[in-house]
């Protein structure tokens, strides 16, 4: 009798825990096994369309120049304006569809080219990255506070863009920062989002 009291007991304990993990890993949500690719594509599709202010620093083998910038991204256009340095204040990019402006309002210049889809693939932008992320070799990870983003651009021919690294909080999902690395796997241009507005 008394053993049939234990085995009783312990069945019911075992049952009270399943229940207790169902609730915490399934319920909740903080069950691993959900698909990344679902969890990725979730974040992605958030940053296709911001506004954002930026601090761009390009690193060359002598040199390195410090940039900041807004940006402007909607669906079917991708704009930055540039605050420093002094020298191109104010200049004005704009891809929109198959046509790339550039003005600078300093020097009174204004030129547009159409069907020039090369120059359209603009590394400083996220729709870019995002663009980048889903048609390579990608892979998603934690560290820290952070949610990383990698992706290895295997079709691109130039060896100064060759890897690119996309920093999230891991709360927010809101971009701290993107790496643009080499075929060493140098940094070469470094994004600092200081203030992004997700639309």
């Amino acid at each position: 009798m008394k053993v049939k009291k234990i085995l009783l007991i312990f069945v019911l304990i075992c049952i009270i825990l399943f229940l207790i993990f169902y609730y915490i890993f399934c319920v909740l949500g903080n069950n691993k096994n959900i698909n990344q690719d679902e969890v990725v594509d979730n974040i992605l599709e958030n940053l296709e369309e911001y506004e954002a202010n930026v601090d761009i620093l390009v690193i060359s083998n002598k040199t390195q120049n410090n940039y900041n910038m807004n940006q402007i991204v909607e669906k079917n256009s991708s704009k930055f304006i540039v605050n420093s340095p002094d020298s191109i204040k104010g200049m004005t990019v704009e891809a929109n569809n198959n046509t790339l402006k550039i003005t600078n309002t300093k020097i009174n210049m204004e030129k547009i080219y159409e069907k020039y889809e090369e120059v359209l693939n603009n590394n400083l932008f996220l729709n870019t990255f995002i663009n980048d992320y889903k048609n390579n070799e990608s892979k998603k990870y934690e560290k820290d506070d952070e949610i990383i983003l990698e992706t290895e651009l295997k079709n691109n021919l130039s060896t100064y863009i060759k890897y690119k690294e996309l920093h999230l909080t891991k709360n927010t999902k809101i971009p701290t920062e993107l790496l643009i690395k080499d075929n060493t796997k140098k940094t070469c241009i470094r994004i600092k989002y200081n203030d992004i507005k997700i639309k």
